[in-house]
């Protein structure tokens, strides 16, 4: 064999050599922790960091949405006195490497959002491997409940509407999803007012193996004006948002006194600025309506009727429930401050009364007749 071919056997086996050796420092799946969802509080002049970890025994496979035995969830806690520190101190006593890359739910506390959500908007924009478009939800409830809560049929959590609420609430608008980079977009805006959806558990709608189930839901949402932070409301007080949705899909609505029962299938929505010696506002809908369920059999002029007094009863109580808390729920100051910043102060913009709304006009398109009783 010529030498020159041996020489560049020995290259070639030295290169294999070295990509063999190489691939021994990959980390198999089970050797790190996989954070799914980050917990933060303040107390007592430290941060709470509360980690959430998925095991992967019921997530890979061929039929990952149906498991046969609870996934396991793993919870860790550390503090300090800056975020920094409380994650330290959680990495400083797992016995795994922790892996950051998949967190999709950021749980912030009251005591968060009272006055230091922006030391945290300050160490996200630090931290290379959380990303911009994780969800995030504020909490009054025992955090560590909240992660310790699985989906229906054993599903892990991160299989939960909180991580990923498009298909889970295809047929609520509910609120619209805030994402970090919603807030941190909104949270320095002079006008306007940034909402925060709560998080809370309940077991009063599912039963699993007889026992009542827990899951998550969102019970309200706080508000924050000009970095502070206003109040909260309760889901109840927030139905006129649902009109304004943008990532609307599908409701349902009922004229309980008819027991008349709708599918909401559009929603359109313009706001015009009335001029004046203060900024008012008109508000116009056209909605599109299905009935799926009319036993008494009322006729779609008097169905379209009610509904057009309850959607705007809903849009002016939603309104004013703000306005107890001196929050522009709507946001409609942000509207004239973008484009008619010139005819009034900011001041004159930013003070809303119950009559800043000037007008609202729903039109309801009833599109069919819907399911009648049928009288023999």
């Amino acid at each position: 064999m010529a030498p020159y071919k041996v020489i560049l056997q020995v290259i070639i086996f030295c290169h294999l050599s070295w990509l063999l050796a190489g691939c021994s420092g990959i980390k198999e799946i089970q050797s790190e922790i996989y954070v799914t969802a980050l917990g933060m509080d303040y107390t007592d002049n430290k941060y709470h960091l509360y980690l959430q970890a998925v095991g992967f025994n019921n997530i890979t496979g061929s039929e990952p949405d149906i498991a046969k035995e609870p996934a396991p969830i793993v919870i860790g806690h550390g503090e300090g006195e800056t975020i920094q520190e409380a994650m330290d101190d959680i990495e400083k006593h797992s016995v795994n490497p922790l892996y950051y890359g998949h967190v999709q739910a950021i749980f912030i506390s009251k005591n968060i959002l009272e006055g230091q959500l922006d030391g945290f908007l300050d160490y996200f924009s630090r931290n290379y491997y959380l990303r911009y478009n994780t969800l995030i939800y504020a909490y009054d409830h025992d955090i560590k409940e909240i992660m310790n809560v699985r989906g229906l049929f054993y599903k892990p959590p991160n299989l939960t509407f909180t991580y990923d609420p498009k298909e889970q609430l295809f047929f609520n608008t509910f609120f619209p999803t805030i994402t970090v980079q919603n807030i941190i977009k909104r949270f320095y805006e002079p006008i306007g007012s940034l909402m925060i959806p709560t998080i809370d558990v309940t077991d009063n709608y599912w039963d699993e193996d007889s026992d009542s189930k827990k899951i998550l839901t969102i019970s309200g949402a706080y508000f924050l004006v000009n970095q502070q932070l206003k109040g909260w409301l309760q889901e109840e007080e927030l139905s006129g948002l649902d009109w304004f949705n943008k990532e609307f899909h599908n409701m349902k609505l009922s004229i309980k006194d008819k027991a008349v029962s709708m599918s909401i299938d559009d929603i359109k929505h313009t706001i015009k600025i009335v001029d004046g010696k203060a900024p008012k506002y008109d508000v116009e809908l056209d909605v599109k309506a299905s009935i799926t369920e009319n036993p008494k059999n009322l006729n779609r002029k008097q169905i379209a009727q009610q509904t057009e007094s309850i959607i705007a009863s809903q849009i002016q109580q939603t309104f004013n429930k703000g306005l107890e808390i001196n929050a522009d729920v709507f946001n409609l100051s942000e509207k004239t401050y973008r484009f008619k910043s010139k005819t009034w102060t900011n001041e004159e913009i930013k003070n809303l009364t119950n009559d800043s709304i000037h007008q609202i006009t729903v039109n309801v398109f009833v599109k069919d007749g819907g399911a009648v009783k049928i009288i023999k």
